[in-house]
C-alpha cells in the first residue's frame, strides 16, 4: 500500500477517533459543556429506600438512597450514577418539619455534595435551594446552587455549577 495512502487512512481512523471519544465525554456528564464543575446539571434521583420514621420528632434521622438519572423532559432518562441523602428533623411545627440533610450525588466524574435546610410543609412537593458543598473527582473545586423539589418517590435537582 502507497505510503500517502497509509497516511490518508491513519488520519481519518484518528478523526474518527476523536469524534467518538469527544461524543461519549458530552454525553457521560449529564451536562451541555466539556467541563462537568462549570455547567447546570438537571438531574432526577429515584428512591430506592428510606429510613425515615412514619411521624418525625425533632432530632431524628434517615437516609435515603436512591438512582440518579438524566432528566428527559421530567422523566428519569438514562441511569448515571447513584445517590445518597442523610437528614435530620431539627424542628416540628404544626405545618409540618425543617428539616437539615446532606446529599452526595456519584457520578463517573465525581461526587457532587450538597446541604440545605427544607420546610417540609403540608404534603408536598417540597422545594428549596441548597449549597453545592464540594465534591471529588470533576467536582472537586464545585460551587453554586442545587434547586431540588422532592415529589413522592423522585428527587428533582438543577444543579448551576460556577466551578
Amino acid at each position: 500500500m502507497p505510503a500517502a495512502r497509509v497516511r490518508r487512512l491513519t488520519a481519518a481512523v484518528l478523526t474518527t477517533a476523536g469524534a467518538v471519544v469527544a461524543a461519549l465525554a458530552l454525553t457521560t456528564t449529564g451536562a451541555t459543556g466539556s467541563d462537568p464543575a462549570r455547567v447546570g446539571h438537571d438531574w432526577i434521583a429515584v428512591k430506592k429506600t428510606d429510613t425515615q420514621p412514619r411521624t418525625l420528632r425533632a432530632g431524628n434521622s434517615w437516609t435515603v438512597y436512591m438512582t440518579l438519572h438524566e432528566s428527559e423532559n421530567g422523566k428519569p432518562g438514562r441511569r448515571i450514577g447513584d445517590a445518597s441523602t442523610r437528614c435530620s428533623a431539627v424542628e416540628i411545627t404544626r405545618e409540618g418539619a425543617i428539616t437539615q440533610c446532606q446529599r452526595v450525588f456519584r457520578t463517573r466524574q465525581g461526587n457532587l455534595v450538597t446541604t440545605a435546610m427544607l420546610d417540609r410543609f403540608g404534603p408536598g412537593p417540597y422545594t428549596g435551594v441548597a449549597a453545592v458543598a464540594g465534591g471529588t473527582g470533576a467536582y472537586r473545586h464545585a460551587s453554586g446552587e442545587a434547586r431540588l423539589t422532592i415529589d413522592g418517590e423522585r428527587l428533582t435537582v438543577r444543579a448551576d455549577l460556577d466551578g
